[in-house]
């Protein structure tokens, strides 16, 4: 079999009409076709400045004000939705005395008003002090989640923070922002 190879002349040109595309041209494309996801439908972001320390050993919420929690939130268009969580967190720690310094970051999620539910994604950072000079450290953590929320009420999302081994963190070191993306992508 010949193959026939068009130019010049012979080169087909024009526009086809959008009828004739059935939804198959990127231009054109009003909807993804039945069990296509993926598409993202909305971006929420949510910057935090306040710089805050804490040498809890226990969970305690980062905040964005004196005594505001920071919560970051979206409204999902579809039950289908998913969310994908990404946060970019400026975490710092010191520890004078020569032992550990750690921290253990929760994150969080509350369907409308409900209680918050922990996505048991426990991230732990630290160092350790073998000559008891000393140390400091700036970590600036990405953390993704994904959840299927099944709602079209809101989804709001905020992190925790616990200090173990006498350590002190300072949340946005060096007035350095955290920041918080939702997306909702649609299922």
């Amino acid at each position: 079999m010949a193959i026939t190879r068009l130019g010049g002349a012979n080169a087909i040109t024009g526009t086809l009409p959008a009828t004739n595309i059935n939804d198959n041209s990127i231009g054109n494309i009003t909807a993804l076709p039945a069990g296509v996801g993926g598409k993202v439908l909305q971006v929420v972001y949510s910057k935090n400045t306040y710089a805050v320390n804490t040498n809890s050993t226990t969970d305690v919420d980062i905040l964005s004000a004196s005594g505001v929690t920071w919560e970051t939130a979206i409204t999902p268009s579809s039950t289908s939705s998913k969310i994908i969580i990404a946060a970019n967190l400026y975490i710092g720690g010191y520890n004078f005395g020569g032992s550990e310094s750690m921290y253990r970051l929760h994150t969080f999620y509350k369907i409308g008003a409900g209680s918050y539910t922990d996505l048991n994604t426990d991230v732990n950072n630290g160092i350790y002090d073998y000559n008891g000079g000393g140390l400091s450290y700036a970590y600036r953590g990405l953390y993704n989640y994904q959840i299927t929320p099944s709602t079209t009420s809101a989804v709001t999302v905020k992190f925790q923070i616990e200090c173990r081994s006498g350590a002190t963190v300072d949340i946005n070191y060096a007035s350095e922002p955290s920041v918080c993306f939702l997306y909702e992508v649609a299922g």
